[in-house]
């Protein structure tokens, strides 16, 4: 795992392509840290030049270098200073707002270009961790709730983009202020700048616990909005589920303790936050009474004049206001950094399955599917699949029976490389499909299954999905041998009808030839067919069937199917039993052995 440092560094790496508008914007930070200087340091001669009895000598406070530069001239500046004193304030008034005017407009593009590098820097990363989930395999997925990604992708980025938003838009501000003010201080007095800032160093240690704790803190409450995320997914997309069963005042209570625990997590971090702002004020006071005593007595002494006075303790009382910031700032970050770690964190997770890098593209099979004593584990200890051998050859219906749990979804799944193998080997044409790049694999594949995913947007662009290109009378002779024109003609806009979230403003059947439909537009060599007709009734079943038919017309079709017809007319059923391919052959092989087939037969495809 990185240190904060590392992830710091790494999001400065996404900062790098903006580096002009950082450096534009530094410059201008420079700029206005002058400026305020020079608006606090125009104190010090407004009392002492102007308001200085007259023939009082030189009330004007400067360092004795820059005395001994100006000799007598110092004595004719405050006797003009003095003779014209309406003038001198008239012009530094003006001075003053020309000063202000300029900081503010500096401080205008400051922002802006800061803002824009903060907002660029957040939308890198949602890409690029976007991005990087799209890389990983179906295991990956299965180990992560929906919800909990999600909050990666918001929550998560949104603390990252508040952090960058601190970092380059205040953090360097700040420093800049408070080296300016600093050298104002040294100017007027050095000594008496010294005592002040001796409080300064022992200012930091509660900046850095506290930010430590507001870190560790922080972290917290983004694991929690993930849960709250996670519960709020669940309720949503199982909505019919909670009302079927009466469940609304069971998932309230629940969501309600959920945001309890955010609440509880969010006022953790701001008690800690909350007390910084006290604390500093306490200590900045030592400084402050230590200057006012300290600098009322050279006052009284005349080793310090009024003026110079007035001018350090303006500059004195505007320092601890960026000293401050900073610390509220190094807040915001820490609380930033606890999204910055997790999302890092995701964005560090390998690929269980890779592409090689002496990958070849794989050409459009022409001979068959093989299975080598292919072994599969989730995890350790986990077997799903245990030496499972097949050959399937092009053209082939290969069923795969089995009882719930005995890996047939797993098994098909190795085919596109959702998975990889634990052991063994699974060849198309002779090539083993690791060997492979994977966009040239998966084009070999349609995959209709049993719980069917559509996308939020038009029956064409549903059918055309990963197709976008292909003549819109393709997609209508797909959807034609699928079985489904007739209900999409009967819609309002017929393929421009956006189907809803998941396809919810279709049905089971219609939603399965859509499916179907897709995967005919594609027209691979390799069909998988998992459970795709079960849960129809018995109309949608006929339809969705006879597409089917049409499909697997001169395809490798491997198929998980609870239909007799289907495993009867099957040219090879693979029989899975606890991970183990138990027995092989055509339905009268089967049935003629008398073994797992013919018991599943009897007890389940029988009354199918």
């Amino acid at each position: 795992m990185q240190t904060p440092l590392q992830q710091f560094l790494r999001v400065l790496r996404y900062a790098a392509p903006y580096r002009t508008r950082i450096i534009f914007a530094l410059v201008c930070l420079v700029l206005i840290a002058v400026l305020n200087a020079v608006s606090i340091g125009s104190l010090q001669p407004i009392f002492d030049g102007l308001f200085a009895a007259e023939g009082g000598g030189s009330g004007i406070s400067l360092p004795d270098p820059i005395k001994a530069a100006l000799g007598r001239r110092l004595d004719q500046l405050q006797a003009l200073l003095q003779g014209n004193r309406i003038s001198v304030l008239t012009f530094i008034g003006a001075a003053l707002f020309l000063v202000f005017l300029a900081k503010g407009a500096l401080t205008y593009l400051q922002q802006l270009a800061m803002r824009y590098v903060a907002e660029c820097v957040q939308r890198d990363i949602r890409n690029d961790l976007y991005s990087h989930l799209q890389t990983q395999s179906l295991a990956f997925f299965s180990r992560r709730s929906t919800g909990e990604l999600m909050s990666r992708l918001s929550s998560d980025v949104e603390a990252l983009g508040d952090a960058s938003t601190e970092l380059f838009r205040n953090a360097l501000k700040e420093p800049l202020n408070i080296m300016a003010l600093i050298a104002v201080l040294f100017l007027i007095k050095w000594q008496l700048a010294l005592l002040s800032l001796l409080v300064l160093p022992v200012a930091i240690l509660p900046i850095v616990k506290f930010g430590q704790k507001i870190r560790r803190r922080g972290t917290m409450v983004q694991k929690r909005r993930a849960e709250l995320n996670t519960i709020l997914h669940e309720t949503i997309s199982g909505i019919r589920i909670v009302k079927a069963f009466n469940m609304e005042a069971y998932e309230k209570q629940r969501y309600w303790e959920a945001s309890d625990q955010v609440f509880k997590a969010l006022m953790r971090t701001t008690r800690v936050d909350a007390l910084t702002s006290p604390v500093l004020d306490v200590l900045g006071s030592i400084g402050i009474v230590v200057a006012i005593w300290v600098g009322g007595y050279l006052v009284f002494s005349r080793s310090l004049t009024p003026g110079a006075f007035m001018a350090f303790l303006g500059a004195l009382a505007s320092l601890y206001q960026p000293v401050k910031r900073i610390s509220q700032i190094n807040n915001n970050i820490q609380r930033g950094m606890a999204g910055v770690a997790r999302v890092f964190e995701l964005m560090d997770q390998r690929p269980d399955v890779v592409e090689r890098p002496d990958a070849v593209a794989l050409p459009r099979m022409q001979e068959g599917v093989q299975f080598d004593n292919v072994s599969f584990a989730y995890e350790p200890g986990r077997v799903v699949l245990r030496a499972v051998s097949l050959r399937a050859k092009l053209g082939e219906i290969v069923a795969i029976v089995g009882s719930s749990g005995a890996g047939k979804t797993t098994l098909v799944g190795l085919i596109p490389r959702f998975y990889d193998p634990t052991g063994g080997y699974v060849r198309i044409d002779g090539t083993d499909i690791a060997r492979v790049t994977l966009p040239s694999l998966r084009a070999q594949m349609g995959i209709v299954t049993q719980e069917t995913l559509l996308f939020d947007d038009t029956i064409f662009n549903n059918i055309a999905y990963g197709q976008r290109d292909v003549p819109p009378s393709f997609v209508v002779e797909a959807a034609r041998t699928a079985n489904a024109d007739r209900f999409i003609d009967a819609l309002p806009n017929r393929y421009e009808t956006r189907i809803g979230e998941r396809g919810v403003r279709l049905s089971g059947g219609e939603k399965q030839r859509i499916a179907i439909a897709r995967a005919i537009l594609k027209n691979p060599p390799i069909l998988i067919l998992d459970e795709a007709t079960s849960a129809l009734d018995a109309e949608s079943e006929r339809l969705v069937q006879e597409a089917l038919d049409r499909l697997m017309q001169n395809r490798t079709t491997f198929v998980i199917a609870h239909r007799l017809s289907t495993v009867i007319r099957a040219d090879k059923i693979l029989v899975l039993d606890g991970g183990r391919c138990v027995e092989q052959g055509t339905h009268a092989e089967l049935m003629a052995q008398g073994g797992v087939y013919c018991r599943l037969y009897n007890t389940q495809f029988a009354q199918a």
